[in-house]
Order: C-alpha cells, then sequence, then structure tokens
C-alpha cells in the first residue's frame, strides 16, 4: 500500500498525521509520503521521523481583495500542480489530510488525478481548508462527532477518533513508573496544569499567583510553563520564596499521556491533541480555551466535553488566582464527581482511533488483501 498523509502548520496537524504515517507503516508495511510546507512545524518534525517528505509552496488563503490575497490565490494553483507532480511520481492508492492550508493543493490534486481521498477533522469546528475540500475528499474523518456540522456538503461523514488517542493508550503502559521517578511523583492527588507546547501567559500569572497561597500538604502540582516563560516563572518563584516539596515546575514534557493518566486533575487549554488524550485516558480536566486561536475552535472543543460531563469550563476571561483554587478545590473534594467525569471522559475517548481511521483508509482503496495485517 501506498498513502501519502498531508498536513501542516501546527502540531495540532502534524502529530495526527504522523501517527497515521507510523501506524500504516507498522500494521501494513506502507510507502508512506508526507506532504507540507517549509513554513510550518513539519519542516522541522516531519525529518526527525525518518519519513519521507516533500515540501510545496503555498500560504494560506485569503477572504479580503488586496496584493497578498492574489499572490496567495496564485501560489494556491501553482501548489495544485506541484502536489500533481508529486502524486504522479509517487503514485498513492489513497491521500489522507489532518488540516492545515497545504492540504487543499494535495487534495485537489489527488481528486483531478481520480485518487481516493480522506481529511480529517480533530476539532468541533472546523478550519477553512478542510470545509473547502470536503465537496471532493470520498470522506471527512471527525475526531470528535460535534465536528459534523461543519461539513454539511461532505459524501460522508465517519467518527473515527483523534489518532493520538491510539498512540496516547498505548504509551502509558510502559512508562508511568519512569514519570514517577523522573517527577519524584508520590501517592498525593496530582493536578497537572499544561497550556500548550509554548504555555500561555494568563494561565501562568494566575497558577502563579494561586501558588503564593495554595496548601499542597495534601496534593501535588505538576506545572508546565512552556518553554518561554520557564525562565522567567523560575526566577520569580524564587524571588517570591515559592518552593515547595510536592511543587515540580518544568518548560516541557514528552511523556505527556503517562503524566495525563498519573493526574487527578488536568488543567489545560483545549488544544484537539489534548483531548484526544485525555478522553481516550478517562481523566477529569478544567479547560481553559485560547481566545487566540483561529475561529475560537477551542471553545467549540471544550464545550463537546462539558456537555457529557467530562470537563469543566473555565473562560479566560473569567480566570484568577481565586476562581482557580475555587474550582480546584471543589473537584479534590469531591471524589464522586471526579468518577463521574472520568466515565464521562472515557465514553468520549476512542482509543481505538487508528484501527478505524485504517479501516475507512482500506475501503477507499479497496484493499481487502491488506485487512488481515490490520489486526
Amino acid at each position: 500500500m501506498r498513502i501519502i498523509v498531508t498536513g501542516g502548520g501546527t502540531g495540532g496537524h502534524i502529530y495526527p498525521a504522523l501517527a497515521i504515517a507510523r501506524y500504516t507503516k507498522a500494521k501494513l508495511d506502507a510507502q508512506v509520503l508526507y506532504i507540507g510546507t517549509e513554513n510550518g512545524l513539519e519542516k522541522d518534525l516531519v525529518p526527525r521521523t525518518g519519513i519521507d517528505c516533500r515540501f510545496i509552496q503555498v500560504q494560506g488563503l485569503k477572504r479580503e481583495v488586496s496584493v497578498r490575497a492574489l499572490k496567495t490565490a496564485w501560489l494556491a494553483m501553482t501548489a495544485t500542480f506541484a502536489a500533481r507532480k508529486v502524486l504522479k511520481s509517487f503514485r498513492p492508492d489513497v491521500v489522507v489530510g489532518t488540516g492545515g492550508y497545504v492540504v487543499a493543493p494535495v487534495v485537489l490534486a489527488a481528486y483531478t488525478l481520480g485518487i481516493p481521498t480522506a481529511i480529517m477533522e480533530m476539532d468541533a469546528k472546523a478550519g477553512l481548508a478542510n470545509r473547502m475540500v470536503s465537496r471532493v475528499a470520498d470522506v471527512v474523518l471527525l475526531g470528535m462527532a460535534a465536528g459534523a456540522t461543519s461539513f454539511p456538503h461532505a459524501r460522508r461523514l465517519s467518527v473515527t477518533g483523534n489518532p493520538r488517542a491510539t498512540e496516547a493508550v498505548n504509551s502509558v503502559q510502559t512508562s508511568q513508573d519512569g514519570v514517577r521517578q523522573e517527577l519524584g511523583l508520590n501517592h498525593l492527588p496530582l493536578v497537572t496544569i499544561v497550556s500548550g507546547s509554548r504555555g500561555a501567559k494568563p494561565i501562568n500569572l494566575a497558577v502563579q499567583e494561586w501558588l503564593r497561597k495554595a496548601d499542597l500538604s495534601d496534593k501535588q502540582v505538576v506545572w508546565i510553563t512552556g518553554e518561554v516563560h520557564f525562565e522567567e516563572i523560575q526566577s520569580s518563584l524564587k524571588k517570591d520564596g515559592i518552593t515547595h516539596a510536592h511543587l515540580h515546575v518544568i518548560p516541557y514534557y514528552h511523556e505527556m499521556p503517562a503524566l495525563i493518566v498519573l493526574s487527578t486533575l488536568l488543567i489545560s487549554r483545549a488544544g484537539a491533541t489534548i483531548l484526544a488524550e485525555l478522553t481516550a485516558l478517562g481523566v477529569p480536566a478544567i479547560l481553559i480555551p485560547s481566545p487566540y486561536v483561529a475561529h475560537r475552535h477551542q471553545d467549540n472543543n471544550a464545550q463537546a466535553l462539558v456537555d457529557e460531563g467530562a470537563a469543566v469550563l473555565l473562560p479566560e476571561m473569567e480566570l484568577s488566582a481565586a476562581r482557580l483554587h475555587q474550582e480546584v478545590s471543589a473537584l479534590l473534594q469531591n471524589p464522586f464527581r471526579r468518577e463521574a467525569m472520568k466515565k464521562a471522559s472515557k465514553k468520549l475517548g476512542r482509543p481505538d482511533a487508528l484501527e478505524q481511521i485504517m479501516a475507512e483508509l482500506l475501503n477507499l482503496t479497496k484493499s481487502d488483501k491488506f485487512s488481515s495485517k490490520v489486526n
């Protein structure tokens, strides 16, 4: 089987694409090619994995009439021709896109060549590129059922779950003890605070103010600040004399699924990837959606969990040390509510996401000869 995966710009598009690539290579011994742009994180992330990649030049779509918009339209057209050349050379059985503006020219090129296509939407509200190509894609794969409303003209919809859910469940089996030892965790309830790889200043400020008065004798806290903010926060904590054996402040952490599953409570932004991980693992959460992302799609992501009783919503505009203390205390002191949230979270989780995605791709290729290798 030969497969092209495409997606770019942010980790929320790239990591699911890489998960699909790894899975198809492992299960089907597939030949995989990744198509991205040199402007996104994929330029650095994909080559490190050893997966073959090609880059085409394309920019985000512009709605206004301007010189830049005309340039973008020209690049979109030339990118489609560039993608056609790559597709003709590689001869894929199927093309799957996971979001970002690079998806549009690649999926359109595949459509003009009669190659089966699937697009994957991780968020509850789809981005512009995915919405555009949903009319020509053979199937739209949804990370969250709530995403269905974004695709009224799709040929077919299938709720498969986010690929990172499967990888999260698989990775926690062997890494929990290592995480406990590395971070010095004990038996006390664990509150993990994370706000994306770069961190979020409003969250960090509220957490720091909360810690000035917080009693950590009955709980432990892992605070992932983001690399951009770490040194400044470390200096500020030292200046304020905020130290405790149960407080672990780190800039970034690579074994997030294992840390999540060890957590009693997770405080987080509401990106699709971390929501896929926490629901697959069944962890209660306080979600603080980012108001700075396009179309505020994290609001929709968070609401999907809140509606099912799996999370508590804390809008950034309402965020304060006092409110944070109130929400954390209420949940830590109510094990029955946490258990209900855990069950609701697991009900939303889709740990078999990669299996479901693979079944859809095999269906597109009509390659029954591969199906025995998936299980």
